[in-house]
C-alpha cells in the first residue's frame, strides 16, 4: 500500500540513498543519466505517494532537484522568455519577449533552498555566492546571464535575489524591427547606411531596451565580403556568421574576454579591442562599452575604423558623456577634449528604449557636429513622437508616429561620399519629412 510523505522529506531520502548506494552517479557526469534509473527503482521499492503526482512526474521532480535546477529547470533556454527573475525564494516573475510578466505559480520550498539552487547555477562558470561573497555573476552555457544577491545585503527571510537573462542571439531580424515598430524602414535603411560606409555609431539605451538586438540586426545586413571583428565581456549575444549549404558566407571573428584573477592571464576587452586592429576589420563590433576599453574604442573609430557598440546612458549627448566619463578612466584629460573626442569618434547615437507598455522603439537618431570652434551641435535626424499615453485596468496605451525633423550635416554628407556611397542611395535620406507614417 502506497505511503503518503511530503516532498522535501522524500527528497532527503532519496538523496540518503543515491549518496550511499550510487554515489558515483552524483559525482561522474558520464553515469549522470543513471540517476533517474535509481531514482525511479527507490519509489518502486517504497511505494512512495506525493501530492497524487504519478511515478513518472516524481521522478522528473525528484531528478530535477538532484541534478538540474528545480522549478528554474523548464525556464533555462526558453525560446520565448528574456529573463527570470527571483525577488524572493517564494516570488519568482518570468518576462517574456513580447514584454509581458508572469509571476509562477512554483516556488522554492524554503530560502535555502533557492540559495542552494542559484549556487549550482553559478558553479557552471565557477562562481561562489556565500555570506563572504554575498554578490556574485556568472552564466550558463547556452548563453544565459546571473546575477545573484544574498544576505547580508538582502534580508534573510527572502533567501537570495536572482536575475537570470537569457539571451538570443540573431532571434530578431530588420525585417522583425519594422514590423513590431521598433523603427521604420527608413530609419534601418539609413543606420545600416551609415555603418556599411564608415560612420561610427553607438547605440544607447537603459537594460533591455533593446540595444543589442538592434546592433545585431544592423550588422546582419552588412555585405558578406567586409570583416566584422566582434568583441563582447563573459557570453555571447552578437551572432553574425551565417551558413548556407555548410559553408559560411560571411568574414566575422567572434571574440570573448576572458578575466582571471590573476592579471597575467587576464584578457580584456581593452586587449581584444587592439588586437582586433591587426585583422584589418572593416568593423569594429564591441557590445558594450563599459570600462577602459572605450578609450581604446575612440582611439580606433579617430584612426579611421569603423566602430559600432552600445553603451548604458541617455540620449545624444548623455551618451557622449558617458564616453567621456569611461575614457578618462584609462587616460584623464581635460574633460571637455574627452567630450569633443567622444563625439568625432561616435557622431551618430541612437537612443532604443523600453516604453510603458513594454514595447521598444528608436526614440532618437541623432548626429553629432563638431563645430570649428570646438562645440558641439546636435541634430535629431529621426525621432518616435508620443501623442497618446494613457492607463487603465488593461494597461498602459501608447500611441504616435516617427518622423524626420532634420537632416544630415554637410560634413556627414561629405563624409559618406568620400567613403563610396552612391548618390542615388544618399538622396533618400536628404529630404525632410514624415519618413513615410
Amino acid at each position: 500500500m502506497s505511503q503518503s510523505i511530503d516532498f522535501i522529506t522524500l527528497l532527503r531520502l532519496v538523496q540518503e540513498h543515491v549518496s550511499a548506494q550510487y554515489s558515483a552517479a552524483l559525482t561522474d557526469k558520464a553515469k549522470l543519466p543513471q540517476l533517474k534509473s535509481y531514482i525511479e527503482k527507490y519509489l518502486r521499492d517504497k511505494d512512495y505517494k506525493v501530492d497524487n503526482r504519478s511515478l513518472q512526474q516524481l521522478t522528473d521532480d525528484l531528478y530535477s532537484e538532484m541534478a538540474e535546477y528545480s522549478i528554474l529547470t523548464p525556464y533555462l533556454g526558453s525560446d520565448s522568455l528574456e529573463e527570470i527573475n527571483i525577488n524572493s525564494w517564494n516570488d519568482i516573475a518570468l518576462t517574456y519577449l513580447d514584454g509581458s510578466i508572469v509571476k509562477t505559480e512554483k516556488h522554492f520550498h524554503s530560502p535555502q533552498h533557492a540559495v542552494d539552487i542559484v549556487k549550482r547555477l553559478l558553479h557552471h562558470s565557477g562562481m561562489i555566492i556565500d555570506n563572504a561573497l554575498p554578490m556574485a555573476q556568472g552564466h550558463l552555457p547556452n548563453n544565459t546571464r546571473i546575477t545573484a544577491l544574498k544576505e547580508p545585503i538582502i534580508d534573510e527571510e527572502r533567501g537570495i535575489s536572482v536575475s537570470i537573462r537569457l539571451l538570443h542571439p540573431q532571434q530578431v531580424n530588420r525585417q522583425q524591427l519594422i514590423e513590431t515598430e521598433f523603427a521604420t524602414e527608413t530609419m534601418i535603411d539609413f543606420l545600416e547606411m551609415c555603418i556599411r560606409y564608415g560612420v561610427s555609431t553607438v547605440i544607447a539605451g537603459a537594460t533591455s531596451s533593446g540595444k543589442t538586438t538592434l546592433l545585431n540586426a544592423l550588422l546582419s545586413g552588412i555585405p558578406d565580403n567586409k570583416r566584422i571583428f566582434s568583441i563582447e565581456a563573459g557570453s555571447r549575444e552578437l551572432s553574425l556568421v551565417r551558413e548556407e549549404n555548410g559553408r559560411i558566407k560571411n568574414n566575422v571573428v567572434h571574440t570573448l574576454s576572458r578575466p582571471s584573477d590573476n592579471p597575467a592571464y587576464n584578457i580584456s576587452q581593452e586587449d581584444l579591442v587592439v588586437a582586433s586592429l591587426r585583422y584589418n576589420p572593416d568593423i569594429v563590433a564591441i557590445g558594450e562599452m563599459r570600462d577602459v576599453e572605450c578609450y581604446s574604442a575612440v582611439e580606433a573609430s579617430l584612426t579611421g575604423h569603423t566602430v559600432v557598440s552600445t553603451v548604458h546612458s541617455g540620449a545624444a549627448d548623455a551618451a557622449h558623456m558617458r564616453i567621456a566619463l569611461l575614457t578618462q578612466k584609462r587616460f584623464p584629460i581635460e574633460f571637455n577634449t574627452s567630450l569633443i573626442q567622444a563625439g568625432q569618434a561616435f557622431p551618430l547615437v541612437v537612443y532604443a528604449h523600453k516604453l510603458e507598455n513594454n514595447s521598444r522603439k528608436i526614440m532618437d537618431i541623432s548626429e553629432c557636429e563638431i563645430l570649428p570652434n570646438g562645440g558641439r551641435q546636435y541634430r535629431t535626424l529621426f525621432n518616435y513622437n508620443i501623442t497618446r499615453n494613457t492607463v487603465d485596468k488593461k494597461g498602459f496605451k501608447i500611441e504616435g508616429y516617427f518622423d524626420q525633423p532634420c537632416i544630415m550635416s554637410e560634413s556627414l554628407k561629405k563624409r559618406l561620399i568620400q567613403y563610396g556611397v552612391p548618390q542615388n542611395l544618399l538622396n533618400k535620406f536628404l529630404t525632410k519629412g514624415a519618413d513615410g507614417n
